[in-house]
């Protein structure tokens, strides 16, 4: 399978830099919901020097999908982190890389910080750089998938909300 690279305006030290930077939840709601089936959402999130989108995505169209994905403001065309929880398996391309010409079932996790690859290689969960952390039993818990990633990311304030997952289907 031939790779189609993705061009990102922004370098792989300002990609590690952006995801590890300390940010909180902006939104003045204090509840925050997973959007139902069919829909998408989205989070503001603010660090000390840059300012984040965290989408929340369930708008597949065939069938059922859950993207979590943060992107910051000034480069939101670049997806720097996504984590596919409910979608199809990812094929990765040939590289010099773990995973490298691999299929990763989902769920599974994009970083923007491969060389060459940006956001297209996809880290299984059980991969030690992932750092999720939910238990294999719980992936369908949405709630605690969305706040477990919120973390993962270095929000601080994710206990500060009240949290409600959408079920209704958009017919």
């Amino acid at each position: 399978m031939e790779f189609n690279k993705e061009v990102f305006k922004i370098d792989n030290q300002l990609i590690q830099e952006l995801l590890d930077c300390l940010k909180k939840i902006v939104d003045s709601s204090k509840n925050i919901d997973i959007p139902k089936f069919g829909s998408k959402g989205r989070l503001n999130l603010s660090g000390t020097n840059y300012d984040f989108y965290f989408d929340l995505n369930r708008s597949g169209h065939r069938l059922p999908k859950c993207t979590f994905q943060l992107r910051e403001r000034n480069h939101k065309g670049d997806i720097l982190f996504r984590f596919d929880l409910i979608g199809k398996e990812h094929p990765n391309p040939k590289g010099n890389y773990p995973y490298s010409g691999q299929l990763i079932k989902c769920p599974h996790v994009h970083f923007a910080t491969y060389k060459d690859y940006g956001i297209g290689v996809a880290l299984p969960l059980s991969d030690p750089l992932v750092r999720l952390n939910i238990p294999e039993s719980e992936l369908n818990n949405l709630v605690l998938c969305l706040k477990k990633t919120l973390v993962r990311l270095n929000v601080a304030n994710v206990e500060s909300f009240a949290y409600t997952e959408n079920t209704m289907l958009d017919i």
